[in-house]
């Protein structure tokens, strides 16, 4: 027992010695490209010492996101492809250690990375991610605001939701528009107008004529209105609703579910952002995957030339990206279930690396 604990320790310290090498040299590589992209910008918006530093102390989450699978990766084909060039695996093999038990403790390392990241995009990642897209949209690139608005979903303090189908910026006026309120998921009262404009005189919507209608739990109609004549249940102002908003691509898997939950209940389309939501999901499992396949690939290769099992995983890491990122664009376009179009490429690297590992095995 305790030589198989020295065998991990062993594996587990030439798996953390290479990826922290090249993980900080790849996170190095991403900022060095990315200000050499974007230094035009940082100069032409003036931008001093302070505000770069800023911005990339923004950006490091996400290049060290983007970094790990690629340095688990190496570091899971150096490590255990220089204990094989140097025969202690066939050592370990002779004396009657399995493939597997030589593997698991970086099959172990696989999935606390992937609980790791899970909680790493989701709750550091993608707030950090969302505060460096601010500074490129307000100060690097500053947009023009739209002159049209199209779907605006707004909810307003007292829990009501606005959705407007278009919206005029100019004019602060929006057409087809439906306010409503719900309760326990389901939707108990709604508000529909043909038209609403801002009369900046006196502060308020001015509207055309309305249909109320109120809804039991079942979602049964209990109760019809037209022409209304009461204000609004809003306290919404044009400014509220051209507020920029946390968008869905800069969004957690717990606020991308909150969002399109709402979407369904509101009669709009979730469908892109059901796929982005299972892409978020898919990739987390990334550091899983490349260390699965990197064990073979390692143990696969010459022991002359470890080059063969660095090539090997380095192809394959690129055909799971395009599987994956394939599989999203797909996913968009409606003619396949997003949960279909883009796990195809785990599923499909998972299925390779079990063939490889086993093939490994009985060798």
């Amino acid at each position: 027992m305790g030589l198989f604990s020295l065998i991990d320790r062993y594996l587990i310290k030439a798996f953390f010695s290479t990826m922290w090498t090249v993980l900080v040299g790849l996170v190095g590589i991403f900022t060095i490209a990315d200000f050499v992209e974007k230094i035009d910008n940082f100069v032409d918006s003036g931008a001093g010492i302070n505000l770069i530093l800023v911005y990339y102390g923004y950006s490091l989450p996400y290049f060290i996101d983007m970094a790990l699978p690629m340095s688990m990766l190496l570091a899971t084909v150096f490590s255990l492809g220089t204990l094989n060039k140097n025969y202690e695996i066939a050592a370990m093999r002779a004396s009657g250690i399995s493939m597997l038990r030589i593997a698991r403790p970086l099959l172990l390392l696989g999935l606390l990375f992937t609980i790791f990241q899970f909680n790493f995009q989701n709750f550091i990642v993608m707030p950090f991610n969302h505060q460096q897209k601010e500074i490129t949209r307000n100060i690097l690139k500053p947009q023009k605001s739209p002159s049209k608005m199209k779907e605006v979903v707004r909810q307003d303090v007292n829990g009501n939701i606005m959705v407007i189908k278009s919206y005029d910026v100019p004019k602060n006026t929006g057409t087809d528009v439906s306010i409503l309120a719900y309760q326990d998921s389901g939707i108990t009262e709604r508000w529909d107008y043909a038209k609403l404009e801002w009369d900046d005189s006196l502060l308020i919507w001015q509207k055309t004529e309305g249909l109320n209608r109120r809804f039991d739990r079942a979602g049964k109609l209990l109760f019809s209105q037209m022409g209304l004549s009461d204000d609004l249940p809003i306290t919404l102002t044009p400014a509220d609703i051209v507020k920029e908003q946390i968008r869905p691509n800069e969004m957690n898997v717990f606020q991308l579910v909150d969002f399109i939950a709402k979407k369904k209940l509101l009669g709009l389309n979730p469908h892109r952002w059901v796929v982005d939501f299972h892409f978020k999901l898919a990739f987390m499992l990334t550091g899983f995957i490349v260390i699965f396949m990197g064990i073979s690939f390692a143990l696969q290769g010459t022991r002359e030339n470890l080059a063969v099992g660095v090539g090997k995983s380095v192809v394959a890491l690129f055909i799971y990206y395009i599987l994956l990122i394939g599989g999203q664009k797909i996913g968009y376009s409606n003619s396949i279930h997003p949960a279909f179009a883009v796990w195809f490429g785990d599923v499909v690297l998972f299925i390779a690396g079990g063939w490889l590992f086993f093939q490994t095995a009985k060798k």
